[in-house]
């Protein structure tokens, strides 16, 4: 890959600087080899809790990045993405009035301390899809007055493949789609009113998938209970989400490059247990 090496700086992180916010007290212990489930919880009077999680999982969350943006040589990335050995179990404690923002600074902290990671951004060019206008026009609806701020709003993830989005501006509805496919989504609709909305579509990242005998949900009621009897979305006809975002939203995700951030692992290590 050809890299745009425009901007490349060392976060202050990596460099172990003193001024950064760290944890009173933590604890990092292997998780059980093979365990499944994973979870984070930021909780309240500053305690954090990480049960049978995968570093690079900690690295996603705290430094807000996709799996397709962390880059490096294997012998680190190997560290971080082992998902087998990889995982642990971490318990830390910060001051009672710490917020979830506060406290992922602080596992930045924990991770440069206990893992000695060292990273840095970069942008590279990179395969994306670009949310564009489609052929027939914008479909989606303008936001109702709600004497709400215009964009304020929230998209609505009820099921997997059924996604309602009420006053909500552009970059909501570019975060919720890049979920659902294998790349970068970047927003050139050039499009800047509120708006709402709804897409049902099938929830895996398949754009050539089979015809399906089974019939597409019309409500979100029809496709709660068919999730509720046991009915797979792969059994039905729904559209993938490339034809669904055309079709119902009058937009595409168009194939193409463009420079996109990336998290460069320069060293990772496996900790000691504590």
């Amino acid at each position: 890959m050809r890299y745009l090496a425009v901007c490349i700086f060392f976060v202050s992180l990596a460099l172990g600087q003193s001024s950064a916010p760290a944890f009173d007290v933590a604890s990092v212990k292997p998780a059980v080899p093979g365990a499944t489930g994973a979870r984070i919880q930021y909780l309240p009077g500053g305690r954090f809790l990480g049960s049978n999680v995968p570093i690079v999982f900690l690295i996603e969350d705290t430094y807000g990045v996709r799996d397709f943006q962390i880059a490096g040589d294997p012998q680190w990335t190997s560290v971080i993405a082992d998902s087998y050995n990889g995982r642990y179990d971490i318990e830390a404690k910060a001051n009672e009035s710490a917020t979830q923002s506060e406290m992922k600074e602080m596992v930045k902290m924990l991770l440069a301390d206990r893992f000695k990671l060292k990273v840095h951004m970069e942008t590279r060019a990179m395969s994306v899809y670009a949310l564009v206008s489609g052929k027939g026009g914008v479909k989606l609806a303008a936001a109702k007055e709600n004497g709400k701020p215009r964009g304020s709003g929230a998209i609505a993830l009820m099921l997997p493949g059924w996604m309602q989005g009420n006053n909500v501006a552009m970059p909501i509805l570019i975060q919720s789609l890049s979920e659902y496919v294998d790349r970068p989504v970047v927003d050139k609709t050039n499009f800047t009113d509120a708006f709402d909305f709804r897409l049902t579509f099938t929830p895996d990242l398949v754009e050539d998938r089979a015809p399906s005998a089974g019939s597409c949900p019309a409500s979100f009621t029809d496709f709660a209970e068919q999730r509720h009897l046991g009915v797979k979305p792969s059994s039905w006809s729904c559209p993938s989400i490339f034809d669904a975002v055309q079709d119902q939203l009058g937009l595409k995700l168009d194939f193409q490059k463009d420079p996109i951030e990336v998290l460069v692992i320069d060293h990772a290590e496996r900790p000691a247990s504590n």
